[in-house]
Formats: C-alpha cells, sequence, structure tokens
C-alpha cells in the first residue's frame, strides 16, 4: 500500500531515522547511524513512495514493517 512522502516522514523521524531532501535532484535520503537509504520523490512532499521503498527502508534500518504500516 503506498503512502504519501510526508507520512513516511513522519513515521520514520518518531522511530530515529532522520530524513534529508535532495540537493538537486529527487532523491530523499533517509539516515541512521551511518546507514544510508534513498527514497524517490519525484514529485515532492505530494510523492506517493510504492510498498517497495517502504519494506527496503524497513529492512535498512531494522525496523519492524508491520510496526511502521501502523505509524503512517
Amino acid at each position: 500500500m503506498p503512502a504519501r512522502l510526508t507520512d513516511i516522514k513522519r513515521a520514520l523521524s518518531s522511530m530515529g531515522v532522520s530524513i534529508e531532501p535532495p540537493n538537486g535532484g529527487s532523491h530523499y535520503r533517509a539516515s541512521k547511524e551511518g546507514k544510508m537509504y534513498p527514497i524517490p520523490a519525484h514529485n515532492g512532499e505530494r510523492s506517493e513512495i510504492a510498498d517497495v521503498y517502504i519494506r527496503g527502508v524497513c529492512r535498512a534500518f531494522d525496523l519492524n514493517y508491520e510496526e511502521f504500516k501502523k505509524r503512517l
């Protein structure tokens, strides 16, 4: 189930992951403890992020996917 980038940013922040806007491109950068995961957001904060990227960010930062989805 896709989710808006604004919701993903809020959920990541509540789980201790910071997210930074792109530097001229379209990929936001989620980071925590030296790890980084790019999130494609071609429409900025209005972007709908596909479930494959949501699962990827959860794997990258060892977050529980079900818990993350509840926070969206």
